[in-house]
């Protein structure tokens, strides 16, 4: 079965970010997702945007965390492995 990786706005919209077929994962796509997910999960990290909004996750197969879009306004982000 082949996996993408999906990014969502305020829970809408949601598009693939990055696509892993079983063909060109040695038939490991859902490993190779969540190694990519954690990649970006930490890549978050360490430019700040998690530390202190609202970041969090579960079994490795998403995270999400509030962007300010501005001053008094900010939206939720969200990554999530899904079936492609």
């Amino acid at each position: 079965m082949d996996y993408a990786i999906y990014k969502t706005n305020d829970g809408k919209n949601p598009r693939v970010i990055h696509r892993f077929t079983q063909e060109a994962c040695n038939h490991k796509a859902k490993k190779a997702a969540k190694a990519k997910l954690l990649e970006m999960w930490q890549r978050v990290v360490r430019q700040g945007y998690a530390y202190g909004n609202n970041a969090d996750g579960s079994k490795e197969d998403e995270f999400s965390y509030d962007y300010p879009t501005s001053t008094e306004t900010k939206e939720r982000i969200r990554f999530y492995i899904a079936k492609l």
